[in-house]
């Protein structure tokens, strides 16, 4: 009799545990019928339905005591569960519970699996959360919610450290959300991963200067210009960062030693000429950008800036002829230098008429154009201009 009651007993805790493994034997029947689902394009409607068939299986096989130490039940759950906030696409925070229930899961299986047993099934939940992931951060950068889209491409980060766009993106983001340290800890972590792209030079070195960091921000633009030699965006950037530290002379002898290599390089001429003019030589660089056009006639930026510098020299004789005392003495050398005042700017007319051909709708080219146009009287042109501008 005694015999007949444990083996009763031994049978019942035989089918209890038999039991709770039958629920994630059901809970993974399920979750292979949405699958099958989900490659006949069934439903959203229909996929969830199957889903929460497998929810509430597995929900019972982790919560039991025979099963809850289980790393199959687990890991199947983190999988359910991220497929759930993945198809739900309707019920925001349906989905994003289920993604906090399916990371949990995750993190619970990888303890619980020291043998790795479960290895594919996390990593077909982790590539379901990396997809809601990618669509929310998305979501949040596209409407300006930058910490949100942050953390979600940080996570796409960490399950993926060796892909540098996601690494790229979480920079992006944090540096958009005004989150400097994270930035720079990402931006690092994507040059140490791919070097192709000059942006994130570009973009580390800038968050290096708004530390006051110069030696760093120095550092990464030599770096990507070893990279990206012709970059015009890192070129100017460091040619900035000599200026600010009134090293321009240094800088513009390692400019002209790159134009003796390179002579038909348009954008090294160009940088002299910024460099000339910022060292306060304004002949040098009128000479750079009449090179620089002439290697590319609708180089644009050297067309404008060439036209820029005679107006400043014209602004210089105008701003002398109009601090000189209002008699008849000074009457001729006023006269003189209000003629070399319009001589400047009819030499920079041109120059801002191409530049408008160029680029009829840039603004800044319109109405710099439109204040010459009005200081040499050509008031029909002007107001074709100020009609121009209203009309854009």
């Amino acid at each position: 009799m005694k015999k007949a009651i444990l083996s009763i007993f031994m049978f019942a805790a035989v089918s209890s545990a038999f039991a709770q493994k039958s629920e994630i034997s059901a809970a993974k029947n399920s979750y292979a019928l949405f699958e099958v689902n989900l490659q006949a394009k069934a439903t959203m409607k229909k996929q969830l339905e199957v889903l929460n068939t497998a929810k509430t299986s597995i929900d019972k096989a982790v919560l039991h005591d025979k099963t809850k130490g289980s790393a199959e039940a687990w890991s199947n759950r983190g999988l359910i569960y991220s497929a759930i906030a993945v198809t739900d696409t309707v019920n925001k925070s349906k989905a994003e519970e289920a993604m906090k229930t399916a990371l949990e899961s995750i993190a619970e299986a990888k303890k619980l699996d020291a043998a790795g047993k479960e290895k594919n099934i996390l990593t077909n939940a982790e590539n379901n959360l990396l997809i809601y992931m990618q669509n929310k951060g998305v979501k949040a950068f596209n409407t300006k919610n930058y910490k949100e889209a942050f953390n979600a491409f940080k996570y796409m980060s960490s399950v993926q450290p060796q892909d540098s766009l996601f690494t790229m993106y979480a920079a992006y983001a944090a540096n958009n959300a005004q989150m400097p340290e994270e930035a720079i800890t990402y931006y690092e972590k994507s040059l140490s991963l791919n070097k192709k792209n000059p942006v994130i030079y570009q973009e580390l070195s800038r968050l290096y200067l708004s530390k006051a960091d110069t030696s760093k921000a120095l550092k990464t633009i030599e770096e990507g210009r070893e990279g990206h030699p012709e970059n015009l965006s890192l070129i100017l950037d460091e040619l900035n960062i000599y200026l600010n530290k009134g090293q321009v002379a240094s800088q513009i002898s390692k400019i002209e030693n790159a134009v003796n290599r390179d002579p038909k390089n348009k954008t090294l001429h160009f940088v002299a000429g910024i460099a000339y003019n910022a060292n306060k030589q304004p002949e040098k660089a009128a000479e750079a950008y009449k090179k620089a056009i002439e290697l590319d006639p609708n180089y644009t930026d050297a067309i404008l800036n060439l036209s820029i510098l005679y107006i400043d020299k014209a602004n210089v004789y105008i701003n002398e002829a109009n601090k000189l005392p209002n008699n008849k003495s000074t009457e001729a050398k006023y006269n003189a230098l209000k003629g070399q005042f319009e001589g400047e700017l009819k030499k920079a007319l041109p120059l801002l008429e191409r530049a408008r051909e160029l680029n009829p709708k840039d603004v800044n080219v319109l109405n710099t154009l439109r204040e010459v146009y009005v200081k040499l009287n050509r008031m029909d042109k002007a107001t074709q201009i100020k009609k121009e501008l209203g009309d854009l």
